[in-house]
């Protein structure tokens, strides 16, 4: 008999996101000031376990949604139950405020094994089923590290499950294609990437639900040993708005306009602005090798630089060359000159910060690389491209984890990129990727070595490996960003700390966020955001190999069936057009995306690739190999053309390194229309003919 315990989430309204959402302060959300709803992919989790039990045609199996959240949260227990969930936990405790990914997922791992202990009499045949992410943190984070805390397998981004000789099976997506697999052991926990079939709740079922009793425990009934801030491992520095789109966002009339611009912008393309790494600033120089001993240029805000300049001013015009000088006349002088700037508590701070030129983290900088089939991820290079930058600005060198079966070949490719060490770990068993396996070598390598800073990519795999790996050796993890700097925090006596900057709350804002509590600083950065450096064939580098001992029992998954799209694909060509779910049908999607992709081909006398969006592949329009996005694959062409498709966050993530974005949907509210260059509201059946006529018109 298998339960089931689904973690749901109260998310805000992204829709209805002010600019008084957020504490500019602290950095956090005031969620008070939003409408709280259910995470969609926690819906979809919820109806999930739904059809599991009905599968396993077990009626005494139980599902419980537990949530970790304010009183409120109770709104979301409450949707569960009138949906399908026989019990409910509303896990709440103000201690349990502004907790980072860590330290939600002790807490609610710690949650549930109460659960088993008093609602499951202690059997461990259960499923933790949730979304694969939520839409205010979008790190996909939790799920993981929950497995990690748990010693479970983790079965990340499932679409279908089968019950079949007593166990269940799950589909899921990797990227270029599919696999069909099972836990080896149980409990485990399972995320959802997309389930089409939600669940409605009737008026007895509504009624049945606001009766029943709803579970309250507090931090003390289940005594996680991290919670809230004091026991996360990151912290923000600080919330902003992102900057204005470089994209026009403009919308043209008829299909005859938008061939003409189609035709001018792909001829002008070279000209069009870079959109990769628009975070990036001046290079960071280490205090002992500035030239003026009081220089804090580079603290982490802008608040912070300013002071230290009234400070350092302040200090010249009084000719004091040695921090012993400063007495407390000299204190007075300085606390007169700045004014309201700042006080006596900030000018101690500083001053002790001056004191300070030493790096509070050691180490090199690492990536951890992802391959497949023989051939190194395209993310792997552009993080040894940003790794190379921060290496020099910290004088430390550049390696990279390098673990798999016969992987060793790879080694002087990476070299050629920028790396100088790679750290090889060669076993049969890693021949095939498991997401257990992988952590315990590479957290064994890091836990060895200790780098200073670690990068992954927010690939599919990245997503899932980097928040077991983090967990495990007990560092804080920031996930899918768009850019790194070094910087100080002086007045809080860290010299040389990577910040790190996301999207958050489906692009709506930016969240500069640091590490702390952790040895090495983690992160995964999103592919195509990041440059390659050119290759240097005439680099030299050294190889590691690192020994990690391995058995049968570290793999968590038994891999039934994988299915990799067929075909050759070339996502390194100039155009691609992709089609998503509003061409209707796999006839419509040859039919269409086919004849626009050879007309332009001729018109533009460059190779034309044919694309898909996730919900077209699961739709089976396309085969899997051809899917673009966070999920799939991320691409940056000169000219991409999404035809019926809505512009999911995943999505427009995996094409934002493009230089021209044209988007044709019959919906006028359609989301990518605020992420592109070009725009036609109309049916793709209309204006996909229209179009391709004028093309060959011109």
């Amino acid at each position: 008999m298998s339960n089931y315990i689904v973690l749901v989430k109260q998310v805000p309204d992204v829709t209805q996101i002010t600019d008084n959402a957020f504490d500019l302060e602290t950095g956090t959300l005031i969620r008070s000031r939003l409408a709280g709803v259910i995470n969609e992919l926690d819906s979809q989790a919820l109806a999930f376990a739904n059809y599991m039990k009905k599968i396993s045609a077990d009626p005494d199996g139980k599902i419980v949604a537990l949530t970790m959240g304010p009183p409120m949260a109770e709104e979301v227990l409450r949707y569960s139950l009138s949906r399908c969930a026989d019990m409910a936990v509303l896990l709440t405790d103000k201690a349990l405020g502004g907790a980072d990914t860590w330290a939600t997922a002790n807490p609610l791992a710690y949650a549930i094994r109460r659960i088993v202990k008093d609602f499951f009499k202690g059997n461990g045949d259960y499923y933790v089923v949730c979304g694969m992410q939520s839409v205010d943190g979008d790190t996909a984070q939790v799920p993981p590290q929950i497995a990690e805390e748990m010693s479970a397998p983790c079965i990340a981004y499932a679409t279908r499950a089968e019950f079949k000789g007593s166990r269940f099976e799950f589909t899921r997506i990797i990227s270029g294609g599919s696999q069909v697999v099972a836990a080896k052991k149980l409990p485990a926990v399972v995320t959802i990437a997309k389930y089409d079939y939600p669940l409605f709740a009737t008026f007895a079922a509504t009624r049945r639900a606001n009766r029943m009793k709803i579970v309250y425990w507090s931090g003390d009934d289940i005594r996680a040993t991290h919670i809230g801030a004091k026991g996360s491992k990151t912290t923000v520095i600080r919330v902003f708005p992102p900057g204005r789109s470089s994209r026009k966002c403009k919308q043209l009339g008829d299909a005859k306009s938008l061939a003409e611009m189609l035709v001018d912008s792909f001829k002008n393309s070279r000209a069009e602005p870079d959109h990769t790494d628009s975070g990036q600033t001046s290079r960071y120089v280490l205090p002992s090798r500035r030239a003026d001993r009081f220089d804090r240029n580079f603290e982490r805000t802008k608040k912070e630089n300013e002071d230290f300049k009234i400070l350092s001013r302040t200090l010249r015009e009084l000719d004091i060359g040695e921090i012993s000088r400063i007495d407390e006349h000299i204190k007075k002088k300085l606390l007169a000159a700045a004014g309201e700037q700042f006080h006596k508590k900030a000018l101690e701070d500083m001053i002790n910060g001056l004191q300070l030129t030493e790096p509070s983290f050691s180490g090199e900088v690492w990536v951890v690389a992802e391959h497949d089939f023989g051939a190194l991820h395209p993310a792997t290079f552009e993080l040894i491209g940003k790794a190379r930058e921060l290496a020099d600005s910290l004088e430390t060198k550049v390696g990279v984890c390098l673990a798999g079966h016969k992987v060793e070949p790879m080694a002087k490719e990476l070299i050629a990129a920028g790396a100088d060490n790679i750290y090889i770990i060669e076993d049969k068993l890693l021949s095939v990727f498991d997401p257990s396996a992988y952590c315990k070598v590479i957290a064994d390598c890091i836990s060895k070595y200790w780098p200073q800073i670690v990068l992954f990519g927010a690939t599919a795999r990245g997503r899932m490996l980097a928040p077991m790996v983090s967990y495990r050796v007990g560092c804080g993890l920031t996930a899918d960003c768009t850019s790194f700097d070094i910087r100080d925090s002086s007045r809080t006596g860290r010299i040389a700390i990577l910040l790190q900057t996301r999207p958050a709350l489906g692009g709506n804002v930016m969240a500069t966020i640091c590490t702390k509590d952790s040895k090495s600083q983690m992160a995964t950065a999103r592919p195509g955001v990041m440059k390659r450096l050119p290759a240097d064939k005439s680099r030299t580098g050294k190889i590691i190999k690192h020994e990690v001992q391995l058995s049968d029992d570290d793999i968590s998954l038994e891999i039934i069936e994988t299915e990799m799209g067929s075909g050759d694909v070339n996502f390194n060509a100039e155009a691609i057009v992709s089609g998503g779910k509003g061409v209707q049908s796999r006839d419509s999607y040859e039919r269409l995306v086919g004849s626009l992709c050879d007309c332009l081909s001729k018109k533009l006398d460059t190779e034309v690739e044919r694309g898909a969006s996730r919900a077209a592949v699961e739709q089976d329009f396309a085969e899997r190999i051809h899917q673009v996005g966070q999920t799939g694959t991320s691409v940056g062409p000169k000219l991409y053309i999404a035809l019926g498709i809505s512009g999911a966050i995943q999505h427009m993530i995996g094409v934002a390194n493009t230089q021209t974005i044209i988007a044709i949907n019959s919906d006028p509210a359609a989301a990518i229309f605020k992420q592109c260059d070009y725009y036609i509201v109309g049916s793709v059946e209309d204006i996909v003919p229209q179009l391709v006529q004028e093309l060959e018109a011109k």
